[in-house]
């Protein structure tokens, strides 16, 4: 019977730990443009075990005035689509772009943004749509002409959509596959901040260091028992 609830509290207390670990990130990307908080959503099982799974926050973000023409903030639900190196499709709400060596529009981390879009050298101005539509004009008074479209797109369960690292997600079973979104609106010139509610994260912390902390007593609890009863064995 000790060593059952020894096990029950040491499991617990490994959860505990995931679920700090999933903080620890949520606070060093407070910063972190677009970012997703992540949660670790616990319950007991049938046999009373402490069990729990990762899951992404989709909550929104505050947009915050960036005044740069390269940056995008998404208002509404909508995620970018990006293309990465190996040709693979990753889903981001960081809007804070760039042009690379060849003139492509693409993320901090080099995947293109959209299906391609190229900016011809010494543009005089470039635009970004509501509806993700990029303009440019070549010269001062000509008219804009279009190059492409960011198109955003949404997914049925956003909140099981798996992070790949770099402010990057990919669809899963569970998340359902992408959806043309065309309720999300483009917003040239801001970027989105992240979802991370410093004061949550703090209070999960507290909730955590009390968890751990009891955990921690019951296990010392049952060796003191299982120690005292070897002892009066002998």
């Amino acid at each position: 019977m000790l060593d059952v609830i020894m096990q029950l509290a040491a499991r617990n207390a490994n959860r505990q730990y995931e679920s700090l670990e999933n903080v620890s990130l949520n606070v060093a990307n407070y910063n972190t443009t677009g970012y997703k908080a992540k949660r670790f959503e616990q319950f007991l099982t049938i046999d009373n075990r402490l069990d729990g799974v990762s899951r992404v926050d989709a909550g929104k973000g505050d947009l915050m005035t960036t005044k740069r023409e390269l940056d995008m903030g998404v208002e509404g639900f909508g995620y970018i689509p990006v293309s990465q190196p190996d040709g693979t499709i990753a889903y981001t709400r960081d809007g804070s772009f760039t042009l690379d060596s060849q003139g492509y529009i693409v993320t901090m981390h080099g995947d293109i943004v959209g299906e391609g879009i190229k900016v011809p050298a010494n543009y005089e101005k470039f635009q970004i749509k509501a509806d993700g539509s990029v303009l440019v004009q070549t010269e001062k008074n000509a008219n804009f002409e279009p190059l492409g479209k960011i198109n955003l797109v949404r997914f049925p369960v956003a909140e099981k959509l798996k992070s790949i690292g770099y402010n990057k997600l990919v669809p899963t079973a569970e998340s359902g596959e992408p959806i043309a979104d065309t309720e999300s609106k483009a917003r040239q010139g801001f970027l989105e901040r992240s979802n991370v509610s410093v004061h949550e994260q703090v209070e999960q912390i507290l909730r955590l260091n009390a968890s751990l902390i009891s955990n921690m007593r019951i296990i010392k609890f049952a060796d003191d028992l299982y120690q005292k009863a070897v002892n009066l064995r002998q």
